[in-house]
């Protein structure tokens, strides 16, 4: 199990929700549905306005209403309760990060956060305990923790995991890009270090060379005297 366990994420951190890409996705999904459950309720109370009052139509139709205006609702607010979240140089927060990106991922069953590592996750059951357990997509399957006590996968856990795993690759590449980012500069550093050392050994050169063309008719003179 992964050492890098927390019982509260880090300051740092936002849960996806909260996550700037999250919001704007939020934002933008909710616009639509929320005209057409207005669309549909006028609709509706139209219908009931232009045939004569009927209890049980009145009540069907109240009922889809009602019916579609949860679903929609429901699936404008499915990310509200996704179990991860990312620190502040994460791509899903930033769009220049200045640092490491680090994803966190909440396992329920052992209430507890874990910092991931740069692999892609998967679930596994856990025969004994129950629920599956997040495990790391490698040759060993490395165990993380019990992520659910669920007994099936559900859509929501489906989800999670499509985004968990979005989370880890935007983290791997934006870490990469840093560390490439970091190795140019510093091998421009080392370049502009070997030239100004090469610049200062070659003018010690000339300034030795010069006393030493110097030094040689001055010996003469004095010797002379």
């Amino acid at each position: 199990m992964a050492s890098n366990s927390f019982k509260e994420p880090p300051s740092t951190t936002k849960v996806y929700f909260e996550t700037m890409i999250a919001r704007q996705l939020y934002i933008d999904n909710s616009k639509k549905p929320k005209i057409a459950i207005i669309a549909t309720l006028f609709s509706g109370l139209f219908l009931l306005f232009l045939t004569s009052f009927d209890l049980e139509k009145t009540v069907l139709v109240m009922m889809v209403i009602l019916s579609f205006s949860f679903s929609i609702f429901s699936f404008i607010n499915r990310d509200k309760n996704i179990p991860f979240a990312v620190n502040f140089n994460h791509p899903l927060m930033s769009d220049e990060p200045m640092g490491e990106a680090q994803v966190f991922v909440w396992l329920s069953a052992d209430n507890e956060w874990v910092l991931l590592q740069d692999s892609r996750v998967r679930l596994i059951e856990n025969t004994l305990l129950g629920g599956f357990d997040l495990v790391y997509d490698d040759e060993e399957y490395s165990r993380i923790g019990h992520f659910s006590l669920n007994h099936k996968i559900t859509t929501k856990i489906r989800r999670s995991m499509l985004l968990l795993n979005q989370a880890i690759v935007l983290a791997n590449l934006s870490n990469q890009e840093d560390a490439e980012e970091l190795s140019v500069a510093e091998d421009s550093e080392r370049r502009i270090r070997e030239k100004q050392d090469s610049d200062l050994l070659q003018r010690s050169w000339l300034e030795e060379e010069q006393e030493i063309e110097i030094e040689g008719p001055l010996a003469k003179f004095l010797s002379k005297e």
